[in-house]
């Protein structure tokens, strides 16, 4: 007699395959325009507008800001776009009725951000390393805030689609929040050369310890501590993980 064994895929994941395979089958949109606008900038402002300022430098020093802006921006769309439209189509009351645990459903939409965003930096560093010629100085500072860099953006796309009433709400808080804090986050320019008041002003913009622990995994220096930078980050990540988890395990909020 012979035992057949048979394998079946615990819901979380199917519901992470669901989640990146959502974003996978419109990849032109998803994918391929961020990246295409993250190397525009670095192309005009890092190779034609370094030629004639005179900086050579000038492409290395802007790459990993928009790396960490392209993985932020992304992440939150991610996360917004997709936990605001399970809401709105009432998807969602149909997952938290299955065996999914809470924390899994939570865990599941922020593993899909966290994979985008690796897949977008990675497509953007594929053409940005020949073009500027920028390496890796510190792999496991890098790989340590990265992968705080990555939590942040994906648990705060994840809460404001919990939040959001309406996808005029989704739109307004990336056009007039999250890109704003990226373009004064320093990717551009370092905190040094501005006035002290700015300069305080800087540090208090998320969005500048995220460029700064880029920089500093990839250039080996920025305008922070090392150290305060990772603590920062990590800080900023613990937080918004407890503040997410809270929203999904109440998972009031969640259901309309």
């Amino acid at each position: 007699m012979t035992v057949a064994f048979t394998y079946e895929r615990p819901p979380f994941l199917w519901l992470l395959e669901r989640e990146v395979l959502r974003y996978l089958r419109i990849w032109r949109y998803s994918m391929a325009g961020p990246v295409l606008s993250t190397l525009l900038f670095v192309v005009v402002f890092g190779k034609i507008l370094a030629r004639d300022i005179g900086v050579a430098d000038y492409g290395r020093f802007i790459v990993p800001g928009l790396v960490a802006q392209a993985v932020v921006n992304v992440g939150f769309y991610n996360g917004t776009t997709s936990l605001y439209e399970a809401r709105r189509d009432r998807y969602i009351n149909d997952v938290f009725a299955s065996p999914v645990r809470w924390w899994e459903i939570n865990a599941a939409l922020v593993l899909a951000a966290v994979i985008r965003g690796i897949l977008v930096s990675l497509a953007v560093l594929a053409f940005a390393v020949p073009l500027t010629g920028i390496g890796v100085a510190r792999p496991g500072y890098l790989l340590i805030g990265g992968f705080a860099l990555l939590l942040i953006a994906a648990q705060a796309g994840v809460i404001a689609g919990a939040l959001a009433n309406s996808l005029d709400d989704v739109y307004s808080i990336e056009s007039l929040v999250i890109l704003p804090l990226g373009f004064l986050g320093g990717i551009f320019y370092s905190v040094n050369q501005l006035p002290g008041v700015w300069a305080v002003v800087s540090h208090l913009n998320p969005v500048f310890w995220l460029v700064q622990t880029a920089r500093i995994g990839f250039l080996g220096s920025a305008d922070v501590n090392p150290i305060v930078g990772l603590a920062v980050v990590w800080g900023a990540a613990v937080v918004l993980t407890g503040l997410s988890a809270r929203l999904f395990a109440t998972s009031r909020r969640l259901k309309p």
